[in-house]
C-alpha cells in the first residue's frame, strides 16, 4: 500500500512568523527578485511589486535558474529574506540555497511542503506561525512531520569525506550533498568523472562569500572542472571601462574557482 503523504512537512526545520505571500505561480529568484531590495522585479508575475523580506512565501515551486540558489543564500545573509518557504511540490533550487545558509552560515530559513488541499487554505490566509508544535494561520492547524529521511547509503569513500579526512571543505560539501539526496529520496550517490561550476556569475555578493568561504577552508576539485561564462573579461575589465564596484567582486569570484583548481574556460557550453 502506498504511504499517504504527511499534510505539512519540515524539509528544513525551523520556526517563523509573519504575513503570507501566497502565489499560485512559480517565482525564479534570478531576474525575479532583487537581492538589494527583497523586491519581485518580475514585471510578469502576480507578486510584481511586492517586497518578500519577513514575509512567509507561500507558492507551489520555484522556477528557473539554479542561480537563484545564490539570491536566495544572498537574501538571508542581509537580513532581506523571507521568514519561511512553504511549496506545494517538490523544490530543490531555493531549498539548496536555503540549506546553504543554515550549512555554512548558520542562517536559519525554514523550509515546508504542504499537501495540496491545507496548502490551498493556507494561500487564503493572512499570516502564519509556524512552530515546533505544528502550522496555525487562522482557522487552519496543522501538524508538522520532521523532515524526510532515506535508506541513502554513501559509499566507504563518501564516509570518509563525511569524516573529513579530505579535509572541511570536502566534509562540508559532502554533508550538503547529502542533505540534498535525502530530501531527493536517494538511496545512493553516483560518482562522476567531471564537473562544471555553474555559479561563477556575480548575481550577488553571496556568490563570492560562498565560494571564498569554500576556497578558504581548502577546497579543491578532485575531478577535471570547467567554469561557466562569468559576468566580466577577467583580465581586461577595467579596460573596457567596467565599474571597479561590479568589476573587482566579479573577478575575485573567478579568481576563487581558479584557486580551488578549476579550469579557466568560462563558458557554458563546456
Amino acid at each position: 500500500m502506498m504511504q499517504q503523504a504527511a499534510p505539512a512537512r519540515f524539509i528544513l526545520s525551523g520556526g517563523a512568523v509573519g504575513g503570507l505571500l501566497a502565489t499560485d505561480e512559480p517565482l525564479s529568484f534570478w531576474g525575479g527578485v532583487d537581492p538589494a531590495t527583497g523586491r519581485i522585479i518580475d514585471v510578469h508575475h502576480p507578486l510584481h511589486g511586492q517586497c518578500l523580506t519577513g514575509k512567509i512565501l507561500v507558492m507551489p515551486s520555484s522556477r528557473g535558474s539554479c542561480t537563484g540558489s545564490g539570491v536566495l543564500l544572498d537574501l538571508v545573509l542581509s537580513g532581506r529574506g523571507p521568514a519561511a518557504l512553504i511549496f506545494r511540490e517538490a523544490e530543490d533550487v531555493l531549498t539548496l540555497g536555503a540549506l546553504v545558509a543554515e550549512a555554512m552560515f548558520g542562517a536559519v530559513l525554514p523550509v515546508l511542503r504542504l499537501t495540496p488541499e491545507p496548502f490551498s487554505l493556507l494561500a487564503l490566509e493572512a499570516e502564519a506561525r509556524i512552530g515546533t508544535d505544528g502550522l496555525e494561520a487562522g482557522a487552519l492547524r496543522l501538524a508538522i512531520s520532521p523532515p524526510p529521511t532515506t535508506a541513502l547509503e554513501p559509499s566507504e569513500t563518501d564516509r570518509a569525506m563525511l569524516a573529513g579526512d579530505a579535509g572541511e571543505a570536502a566534509a562540508q560539501a559532502m554533508r550538503i550533498l547529502c542533505a540534498m539526496a535525502t530530501n531527493q529520496g536517494a538511496v545512493r550517490l553516483v560518482d562522476v568523472s567531471q564537473g562544471h561550476i555553474d555559479g561563477c556569475i556575480y548575481a550577488s555578493p553571496a556568490n563570492l562569500i560562498f565560494a571564498e568561504a569554500m576556497a578558504n577552508l581548502g577546497g579543491t576539485v578532485r575531478i577535471p572542472t570547467t567554469m561557466n561564462a562569468i559576468s566580466v573579461d577577467r583580465q581586461n575589465w577595467r579596460a573596457q571601462g567596467v565599474s571597479p564596484d561590479f568589476g573587482l567582486p566579479a573577478q575575485r569570484l573567478a579568481d576563487a574557482y581558479v584557486r580551488m583548481g578549476c579550469r579557466p574556460s568560462f563558458t557554458c557550453a563546456p
